[in-house]
């Protein structure tokens, strides 16, 4: 199983991630998909099993590396606190 997720993670391109990146995309997928919609608030992603013990500076910072590699993306007509899966993965 761990092999199969280690080339799933290589497959899209997130083995050079580091933990917390994928922490926060993880959870992002989570409550996306639990919510059904493509939008996810930033209080729900930071409150998040797999993001909450994760230091507030940390969060923010792995949150901006995130958008700046086009993983997340703000969602339409928001800056801040509303983000969606980018278009380019």
């Amino acid at each position: 199983m761990r092999e199969l997720l280690f080339q799933l993670e290589q497959d899209m391109g997130l083995d050079d991630m580091s933990q917390n990146e994928k922490d926060i995309l993880y959870a992002f997928h989570m409550i996306a998909e639990s919510k059904e919609e493509a939008d996810v608030h930033s209080e729900a992603l930071r409150s998040h099993n797999t993001v909450r013990a994760m230091k507030h500076a940390t969060y923010h910072r792995t949150l901006k590396r995130l958008l700046d590699q086009g993983f997340i993306q703000h969602a339409p007509q928001r800056k801040t606190g509303l983000y969606r899966l980018g278009a380019t993965h």
